[in-house]
Parts: structure tokens; sequence; C-alpha cells
């Protein structure tokens, strides 16, 4: 049938009819809880559009309401990396630590002659799963996990189907969104229930729910699940002038997202002091079981973003802000038997086993008891009842023993003098300035120590090679198919398919996947080779300072010291393992089979090159624009003076900073003489 002009005016017109409207009652309903008509009204509306739509597909839009009944299926997550780094708050578990908090705001703000912290904002800390969601040009580009902080999973197509996310925004803006992602807890119990009748494993939280369903490959599963999104927080461009001026603080950033039509839990309270904050925590902490979704803690928030911008950053977390977790749920069980674990470094931990118990939405069986110190603290034996405790996703602990119903059966624990698994001497070690902390195995050749440098290896945060878990590792170092790092690479398919359990398309898998790795990040790389003490974050530090494999390899204690929160012990595992030939030898096998991404760089000119700056006192502009400059022209910020520190750029009222540098010999600069270091 061919329709003239107006017939397809009015069908347009029609079409951008029902998405506005329906648009308007998506905001009603699941924005402001307050729907205006009713479901089926709601459900013919969208029928009607939908028809429209498939009948005339020249009008069909990624933005339109259709878009989030579900339906599209991928075959795999891709990888994004975020605009803006995402970062996690450090925790409080009390009010003196909440306090502390604040007086190491108040001392880093001395420097800046900023006296007071005049508001903050208290926001509930859902229980659910961070989602990084990017607009450009107002439309919603894509929606990511929040993965390591740098890199995450796109999970656009199952977001895509959440009503309380609007798909366009009100104005051509470019922002980045950040909202936790949830499904209540009526929807949980409804869903559980027909996992059930199905016969299936039932999920053991809201929390883990929303994870699996934000990782279907089917987005139909999420559009059926109901997930829903929080809104909390803003990313944006700082140079934008006009953004700047409208996100002065975090409350105008919770204003701003409620208004363009996300849902904002408006059980947000502005206060001006750490005591509010306290009233504000304990009303919540008793009546959270009551509310429709999991609620484990209160975000608190310094409300003005200059002071937040100005506090910067610790190497983790953004000092502004702080998560102040509600207090553990703890139960009691049975401690039935200890096993000493060996590390990877050699390091021996005893790990308890327990009678499986459900804490906080999960079912603990086993935990850490650290060392020979701690069990000598808690006094606790074999036979034991004691009591766990565990908050949200923190590590499972024990904290205490039921002495008082010990029945003279219980046993006590015997420290291995040993080692489990090669029947070496075990050795005290230095951790940090300590002696006696750890008792290690030194044998090089322990098995153990083998099995598990080649699981972390391996890892997600490491090397990142799906298909390879714990137990295949172990059976293809007892196979001698793993012998080295390079001998993984040198695996085919046909040295796995024949071997009990494997076939050759899950052969084919894991020699695919581990292809797949041979391209690296160097701080991926410098994580997966399990140095003592050097972790996720400071192997990120290393690559961005020293650029290349060779640099870190060569560098000197005085270079690995400055950077960015490196102390003594770390800079000398790093040389002492460098130092080592067995490890030196190895890594060049495997540098043979692999390709280390080139470390992407912002810097636009190396004027500063490797000069360290502190910044202190008042300045014309905001710390933050310095410290870009700085790294942009390839020097480096510390937060800290020390002899390596080569200047001082001090501002007005730069404190104690500035005597502290006449006594280091650091040079003192002005902003003008800064300016002269650039041209």
């Amino acid at each position: 049938m061919i329709l003239d002009n107006d017939v397809k005016y009015n069908i347009k017109k029609r079409i951008e009819k029902l998405r506005d409207h329906l648009e308007q009652h998506r905001v009603a309903y699941h924005v402001y809880d307050k729907p205006l008509i009713s479901d089926a009204e709601y459900d013919a509306l969208m029928r009607e559009l939908i028809e429209l739509e498939k009948l005339h597909p020249e009008h069909m839009s990624e933005q339109s309401p259709s878009m989030r009944i579900g339906g599209e299926i991928i075959d795999h997550f891709k990888k994004i990396k975020h605009e803006h780094e995402q970062w996690s708050f450090d925790n409080v578990f009390n009010f003196e630590e909440l306090r502390g908090w604040e007086k190491r705001n108040l001392k880093i703000l001395e420097d800046y002659n900023i006296k007071k912290i005049d508001s903050y904002i208290c926001e509930l800390k859902i229980d659910g799963l961070k989602i990084v969601l990017t607009y450009k040009d107002g439309v919603l580009l894509n929606a990511a996990t929040r993965g390591d902080g740098v890199i995450g999973e796109d999970v656009t197509h199952n977001i895509k189907t959440i009503k309380s996310i609007p798909l366009v925004l009100s104005s051509q803006i470019n922002i980045t969104v950040m909202g936790e992602c949830y499904i209540a807890k009526s929807e949980f119990e409804k869903i559980n229930k027909e996992i059930v009748e199905r016969g299936e494993d039932t999920y053991a939280n809201t929390r883990n729910l929303a994870a699996g369903t934000v990782r279907q490959l089917d987005s139909s599963i999420a559009a059926k699940r109901r997930l829903k999104l929080f809104a909390y927080d803003i990313d944006f461009d700082t140079s934008n002038k006009s953004l700047k001026d409208k996100f002065v603080d975090q409350e105008s950033e919770l204003k701003y997202l409620e208004a363009e039509g996300f849902m904002v839990n408006r059980e947000y309270k502005k206060v001006d002091s750490i005591e509010d904050i306290q009233k504000y925590y304990e009303s919540f902490e008793e009546k959270r079981n009551s509310m429709d979704y999991g609620v484990d803690g209160v975000v608190i928030k310094v409300n003005n973003r200059f002071i937040s911008d100005t506090l910067g950053y610790t190497s983790k977390s953004p000092r502004g802000g702080v998560a102040y977790k509600f207090k553990a749920e703890e139960v009691t069980t049975i401690l039935n038997e200890v096993i000493f674990q060996v590390g990877r470094t050699g390091a021996i931990t005893p790990v308890a086993l327990l009678d499986p118990v459900e804490v906080y939405g999960s079912t603990v069986s086993r935990v850490t008891l650290h060392n020979e110190d701690e069990i000598k603290r808690l006094g606790v034996k074999i036979r034991d009842t004691v009591i766990i405790r565990k908050a949200g996703d923190v590590i499972p602990e024990i904290i205490k023993v039921v002495e008082g119903i010990r029945t003279g059966r219980e046993i006590e624990i015997i420290y291995p003098t040993k080692c489990p698994s090669c029947n070496s001497k075990l050795e005290r070690k230095m951790v940090g300035k300590e002696l006696g902390v750890k008792l290690y195995c030194i044998n090089e050749n322990c098995e153990a120590k083998k099995v598990e440098k080649y699981i972390h290896f391996v890892s997600k945060k490491a090397m990142n090679i799906e298909g390879l878990g714990d137990k295949i590792v172990e059976e293809f170092l007892s196979l001698n198919l793993i012998t080295d790092y390079a001998s993984i690479y040198k695996l085919r398919t046909e040295d796995i398919m024949h071997r009990e359990g494997y076939g050759e398309k899950s052969a084919a898998n894991i020699v695919a996947n581990i292809n797949k790795s041979r391209e690296v990040e160097l701080h991926r790389l410098v994580f997966a080779l399990g140095i003592s003490q050097v972790g996720e974050v400071a192997s990120r530090s290393l690559a961005m300072h020293f650029k290349s494999l060779d640099n870190i390899i060569t560098a000197s204690y005085d270079e690995l010291i400055s950077v960015s929160d490196f102390g003594g012990v770390m800079a000398d595992n790093i040389i002492n393992y460098f130092r080592n030939k067995s490890n030196l030898d190895e890594l060049n096998l495997l540098l043979k089979e692999i390709n280390i991404k080139e470390v992407i760089s912002d810097t636009i000119s190396d004027k500063l090159n490797n000069k360290i700056f502190v910044i202190t006192g008042t300045l014309s502009r905001e710390r933050v624009y310095f410290e870009n400059l700085i790294n942009i022209n390839s020097g480096k910020v510390s937060g800290s003076l020390s002899k390596n520190t080569n200047y001082l750029l001090a501002g007005d009222n730069a404190g104690s900073k500035m005597s502290k540098a006449e006594t280091l010999g650091v040079k003192v600069i002005n902003e003008q003489e800064f300016e002269k270091l650039l041209t």
C-alpha cells in the first residue's frame, strides 16, 4: 500500500506523540512513584507504538521506549574503557573512625586555608551493582559495569530495559552518570520461587540476582526481572565551565538527575556535622530491614565540589567521600578443623573449616585465621563454638570464642614447623617492620607455591585467561602441561582434548582464551608476576610511572620510592624479584610469547620530565588544574614532601610544608615561577 505524504506525516507525528506520552508516564511511575494511568492503559499505548514501528521501520529510533522490552541477544560481553576512572570509597565502621576521616580531611584543607567543611550529603548505600552510564550529546551511548575501575563490561542491552533510566536527556550534554542497579526484595522472592519450581538453584541474595541478571546475554530475561537503578553521581569534563557552574555541589547533582528523569533515592539528606551524620546513620540502621531494597550502610560525601576536588584522592579512593557500613551480622557455628595453606609467596595461612552457616545472604564454611598471633589473640581451639561476623561483601571473620559452653573436648591448634606441601622447614620472615608475623616456606620448588603462583598468573585481574580455573591449573601442572609461564602459551588443542573430561570444543576454547591474553597491558603483567606486596593498584602506578617493563626492571630504590604511595618494603621486593636469575629467565621466555601494549599517556610534552611536585596553600585556580598541568607535561604530583621532591608549588597560607621544604632542601616556587617551567 502506498501512503500519501499527509498520511506519512500523521503516522510520524503519532509515533512521536506516543513516545512523548509514554516517557512522561515512565517518569511519573518509575521516578516519582505516582502513576497517572493504569498499567493496562500504559501497555495498550506501548503495543500501539510497537505495532506502528514495525509497520514503519523508517521511523524506528534507538531511543524509543519500545527498546526497553528486551529481546536483543549478544554472543559475548565487550570491554569498555571508562571515560572517567571509577573509584570506590573507603569504609568506616564506627563513629570514631568517621571522626578520624573528618580530622584527616581538615588537616589537608589547612594547606588551602579552608577551616571548615560546611555541609555533607548522606545517601543510603544500596546493596547492588554499580553501573556507569555514558551520555553523548544527551543520548545514552553505553552502559557498563565498574569492572576494575578502568575497564568494565558493556551491558547496554540489559540496562536499556530499566525503566528508571532515561534514554535521552533534555539537553545535548556529555556526562557520565553513576548508579546502583538492584532488584527489589519482593521481586527477589518472586523470582526465587519460580526458580525453585523449575528445580534450579536459587540466588543467595538480591545483589547476586542483580549481578546475574545484568550479565545475561539475552536482554528479555533482564526485562522480565524488573531491574531498577538509583542514580547518585555525575562525572563530566571539568574544563566545561557551564557544567562546573551547574554542579557546584552534590545536592545540585542529585536534583539535576531527578529533573532529567533518573530515579534518585529520596532518603538523602544534607547535614552540617558528623554528629548529624551519626543520627542519620542510626535512624536507618533501625529501619533498613523494612525497606524493599538492600541497604548495607550510608555514603557520606563532602557536599561542596570545590572542597571535594581539593581533597583529591588516595591511591584507591576519593578523600571527599566515605562509606559508613552498618554493623555486621553475627552468627555462631562450630570450628571443626584447621588446615594450613601455602600461598604463592610461601606464606603459611591457617584456615578454619566450619559447620556451614548462613550469614548476610551467603553460606560460610571456611574463614582465614590470618596467622599464629591471631590464633593466640582469639584463644580459639578446634571444636570451639565461635562467633562469625560478616558485613555485605566484606570477608567473613571469627571475632570471638564462646568459652562458656566449652565441654573440655576442645583441641589446641598446633602450628606446623614444616611446610604442609613439601615438608621443608618453615622460617619466620620479616613482613614490613615486624618479625615473626608470618611463617614461610622458602623452598623455591614447593609444589603448593607453584600451584598458587600459576593460579594467580591466569586470574581475572592478572592475565585474565578464562577457562583456566584453579583445578585445571593444578591438573595441568601435575601433567607437566604447564611448567613455566611460557608453556601456557604453547598449549595446543590436541594437548588438551584427549585428556579425561575434555573434548575438542572445550580444549579449543581454552586455547582461544590463552591466545586472547597474548596482548596484555603492562600493569596486568606486573600484577601477574605475583611480586610480594605489589598488588593491583601498585602495579598500575608502576606502569604509569615507568611506562615500560625494562624501566621497572632497572629502576633504583630511590626511583621506586618516588612512585606515589610506594614504600621501602615494596621497593625492596621489586628489586629482589628482578635480581633473581630464575625469575628473569622465566620472564624472558614469557616475553617471547606475549606483546605488552603501549602505556597510553595523556602527556603533551616532557618539560617537567619525572620532576616531583607537592602543591600547598591557596592558589589562583583549583588544585586539580595544576595537577593536570604537571601530569600532561610528564611531571608527577605527590601528597607529601620527601628528599625526592623537586618542587613545592606554594600559594598563600602555605602552612608547615614551607618550613619542611626548607629543611629538606626542596625548592619552593610560586605560580609565576611554575609557569616559566612550562615555557
